[in-house]
C-alpha cells in the first residue's frame, strides 16, 4: 500500500511539473522596467486566446543586448533555434513547446542599430 501511494505521489508530482509555466527569460523583459523609456515601444495583445508581447527599441544598444542575452539563456529549452547574420541586420528565432503548444519567440536586429523583439503563442502555453 505504501509502494502505491509513492508512485501515485511520484506521478502528481511529475505530472505537476510538466504543466508548470516556462519560466522563460525573455518574459522577465515585460516586467514593467521600459514601461517609461522613450526608446522602447510596447505592445502586448490577446485575441482568440492566442498572446502577442513585443518591443521595438531605437538607438539602445543596451537593452538590446539584454534581449540578446535573455534569449541564449532560453535557447537550451528550444525545440528549434536558428540565428543568422545578413546583410542588413541579425535575426534569432526560437520556437519552445509548452503544454503541447509552441511559443515563438524571435530578434531582428538592423546594422542601424534598432531591434524588433516579441514572443507569441497560445495562451495555454504560457500556463
Amino acid at each position: 500500500m505504501k509502494r502505491l501511494i509513492l508512485i501515485i505521489m511520484c506521478i502528481v508530482t511529475a505530472l505537476a511539473v510538466y504543466a508548470a509555466p516556462p519560466k522563460l527569460n525573455v518574459e522577465s523583459l515585460f516586467d514593467g522596467r521600459y514601461n517609461d523609456n522613450k526608446s522602447v515601444t510596447i505592445s502586448i495583445y490577446k485575441s482568440n486566446g492566442n498572446y502577442y508581447r513585443g518591443l521595438t527599441v531605437k538607438n539602445n544598444p543596451g537593452i538590446i543586448k539584454k534581449i540578446a542575452e535573455a534569449i541564449s539563456k532560453d535557447a537550451p529549452k528550444a525545440k528549434e533555434y536558428s540565428d543568422y547574420n545578413g546583410a542588413d541586420g541579425q535575426y534569432t528565432s526560437l520556437q519552445i513547446v509548452n503544454n503541447g503548444e509552441v511559443i515563438y519567440i524571435g530578434l531582428q536586429r538592423d546594422k542601424r542599430g534598432g531591434a524588433f523583439f516579441f514572443i507569441q503563442g497560445k495562451e495555454k502555453a504560457f500556463r
